[in-house]
C-alpha cells in the first residue's frame, strides 16, 4: 500500500511539477509490481514462512477541480503469482482506491477515504486476507496519514504506514 501511495505521489509531482495535476486530467498506468513478505513482518503467516510475488498493477488517477476544490481519485488493481519457501504456488489480488480533496483553508493538504484489500490463496498452507478502510490525509510529498475506520487481517501499521500483511 505504501508503494501505491509513493507511485501516486510521484505521478502528481511529475505531471504537476510539485502541485496537483491539472483539473480534468486522467492518467492510466500499467507497471510491474513485486513483493516479499515473511512471518517476521506478518504475524498471519506461519513461523518461518516467506512469500515472493510478482504481477502487474493497473492504476487510474483522475484529478478534478470544482469551485476551487481539487479532488484526486485513484483506483489500482494488481494481480499476479507468488511462491513460498517450499515452492508452493499462490495467486494474489490487490485492490486500492481513494479519493482525497483539499480545502480553501488548507489547499496543500488532501483528505478522504481509502479502501485497501490484499488476498493471497493457493496450493500451499498460507492464506492472507487483509484490508482496511481509513481516512487518508496527504500533501503528496511527506505527509501520508491513516486514521482507520475498520480493518481486518493486520494489513499495515496505521501509525507509520508500514506494511505488515499487505505488502503492496
Amino acid at each position: 500500500m505504501k508503494r501505491l501511495v509513493t507511485i501516486v505521489v510521484l505521478f502528481v509531482l511529475t505531471v504537476a511539477g510539485g502541485a496537483v495535476a491539472a483539473p480534468g486530467q486522467t492518467t492510466v498506468e500499467r507497471f510491474p509490481v513485486d513483493f516479499v513478505i515473511s512471518s517476521v513482518s506478518c504475524p498471519n503467516l506461519s513461523e518461518g514462512a516467506t512469500i515472493e510475488g510478482s504481477g502487474t498493477m493497473h492504476s487510474v488517477t483522475r484529478t478534478k477541480e470544482r469551485a476551487g476544490i481539487t479532488t484526486v481519485a485513484n483506483s489500482s488493481t494488481a494481480t499476479g503469482s507468488a511462491t513460498d519457501q517450499d515452492g508452493n504456488r499462490y495467486q494474489f489480488v490487490y485492490k486500492n482506491r481513494f479519493s482525497v480533496s483539499n480545502s480553501e483553508a488548507e489547499p496543500g493538504l488532501f483528505s478522504g477515504v481509502m479502501h485497501d484489500l490484499f488476498l493471497l490463496r493457493g496450493s500451499g498452507p498460507e492464506t492472507l486476507k487483509n484490508g482496511f478502510v481509513a481516512v487518508f490525509t496527504t500533501n503528496f510529498a511527506d505527509v501520508n496519514l491513516f486514521d482507520p475506520i475498520s480493518s481486518f487481517g493486520d494489513p499495515i501499521d496505521f501509525a507509520t504506514g508500514e506494511a505488515r500483511c499487505d505488502p503492496l
